[in-house]
């Protein structure tokens, strides 16, 4: 995680300060959440990077009301989901979607192997959210907007499933300024952000590739043949005439 993006979290559970009663005015959405106006807030706090399942960033606490759940991204942060190994994948989504999944990354690899501008690479971890250029695909293994709700949300109620979002370069000036901010992670936000959010493929390149994206793949070279000694292999062309992905 940035540092920008860290702060942004932290800004957001100052502003929530505990013992701080929420306006008498709350948006429509907030109150079909459960969430009472005066409320007040008994707890504040940044959680994003506890874990890799956790979708809420900053949890909110009330004393009646149920919590809000905040995934906080800056305005250009362009990831929904990353880092699905292969467990945590089909528990959410099941084996047929990462047969799907698994399958599509394979043909791109293929594709993308005898590519001129493809670097060395043994390997593709996939993410999900914003992308232009040759390394995506289109969220055509998902089914309909229920399965992209668990990219952006997470999966169940848990405190880890987030509620809502808040989307901005700029910190909360006040309570109210934070509550303008927040929108509802309802269908109608999810079939918006369904336009940008697509398959991220990651390829994995040995030389260069030290953090945990090579724990999570979807696709690797596989060598057709046993090499009767030892070979430096530094390019694509040289790698694809050994295997395939």
């Amino acid at each position: 995680m940035s540092k920008v993006s860290e702060d942004l979290e932290i800004a957001i559970a100052k502003t929530a300060k505990c013992g701080s009663s929420l306006p008498k005015n709350i948006p429509e959405w907030m109150q079909k959440l459960g969430v009472v106006p005066e409320d007040i807030i008994t707890e504040s706090v940044k959680v994003g990077n506890n874990s890799s399942n956790n979708k809420t960033d900053v949890l909110i606490k009330f004393q009646i009301s149920p919590p809000l759940k905040i995934s906080a991204k800056l305005s250009n942060a362009g990831y929904f989901g990353n880092w699905y190994g292969h467990e945590r994948f089909m528990g959410e989504f099941g084996r047929t979607f990462f047969d799907k999944l698994t399958a599509k990354t394979t043909l791109w690899a293929n594709e993308w192997a005898n590519k001129n501008k493809a670097s060395l690479f043994v390997g593709v971890n996939v993410s999900f959210g914003e992308r232009t250029g040759d390394t995506f695909s289109f969220l055509d293994i998902f089914d309909n907007l229920e399965d992209l709700r668990k990219i952006i949300c997470g999966v169940g109620d848990r405190d880890n499933v987030a509620n809502c979002l808040y989307v901005s370069d700029e910190h909360p000036k006040s309570l109210e300024d934070m509550i303008e901010r927040l929108a509802p992670i309802d269908l109608e936000k999810i079939q918006e952000l369904s336009e940008d959010i697509k398959v991220i493929f990651r390829p994995i390149n040995p030389f260069t590739e030290a953090s945990n994206r090579g724990k999570n793949v979807y696709t690797k070279f596989e060598p057709e043949r046993t090499l009767v000694e030892i070979t430096d292999i530094t390019t694509m062309k040289d790698l694809m005439k050994l295997g395939k992905l």
